[in-house]
């Protein structure tokens, strides 16, 4: 960007001069400098403004962070924006800001939870791919979170030396997964009747997560759409998707973090 000053050569310069070595503009000057626009420049540049201020390379900071994220938060949501969570570098949050989208957060926190005791690069970029397509890209959110839980059904099988055939369907898959999977407490006064009671809850869920695959297939890629196709709304997408989360948590949570990954759909 071009100086406002003539000694300099670029914005660069000049901002350092003003704000570093002399300190002699307002704290609030970067909002009326017309080389940033910020007060009149389209709503997606002011949220990537705002989190880049919140970027660990910018922000150190702790609880300064916490602290713009709320205010930051408080002021937007009434336009219908909010700034969160996407992201990690080197253990530290990276933000993005969006349109509001109910659920958004419960989702990257069960994700991280996830890549904690699945630390693969596959996982990851499987996480990855259904958080970013959660709200424009409905039918890959879908396909992939179903493979995701058939993934995690098969690793999980496999770490108990119990065969599986290739061609499973995800309600056979989780079935399978649950008559390996010790759900008994014997701490409970009917432990019989609780694990029953959880292995049907179970068997709902995976029904839940099996229509809506099948809902998706009437909408979805891989079976030939036209090209003028409508996707499913977002908000069947965060119901699978927090649903696989929510069960592949489970899972993992009787397991601990020695399950290994199959990181192919054979």
């Amino acid at each position: 960007m071009t100086s406002n000053d003539h000694r300099f050569k670029n914005a660069h310069g000049d901002i350092h001069k003003h704000t570093v070595l002399n300190t002699d503009w307002n704290l609030d000057w970067v909002f009326y400098d017309d080389r940033f626009n910020l007060l009149h420049c389209p709503d997606e540049k002011y949220l990537t403004f705002l989190s880049e201020t919140l970027h660990p390379a910018v922000q150190t900071d702790d609880d300064r962070m916490e602290e713009l994220l709320s205010i930051y938060n408080s002021e937007l949501k009434s336009d219908g924006y909010e700034i969160l969570q996407v992201s990690e570098m080197s253990g530290m949050p990276i933000f993005e800001g969006r349109r509001i989208q109910p659920g958004a957060q419960k989702v990257f926190q069960q994700q991280v939870v996830i890549k904690q005791y699945l630390n693969t690069s596959y996982i990851e970029q499987k996480i990855k791919i259904i958080n970013d397509s959660l709200e424009n890209n409905t039918d890959l959110a879908i396909g992939l979170a179903k493979e995701l839980i058939e993934t995690v059904c098969k690793s999980i099988l496999k770490g108990k030396n119990v065969p599986f055939e290739k061609d499973w369907d995800v309600l056979k898959l989780i079935k399978e997964t649950n008559t390996v999977i010790n759900f008994k407490n014997t701490d409970l006064h009917d432990p019989d009747g609780a694990e029953k009671s959880i292995k049907m809850i179970l068997g709902g869920i995976s029904a839940i997560v099996h229509g809506v695959a099948e809902l998706r297939n009437a909408y979805g890629t891989g079976h030939g759409k036209e090209a003028n196709f409508k996707m499913l709304e977002p908000k069947y997408a965060k119901l699978i998707v927090g649903l696989v989360h929510d069960l592949i948590l489970f899972y993992l949570s009787f397991l601990g973090e020695g399950t290994e990954v199959i990181d192919d759909k054979s």
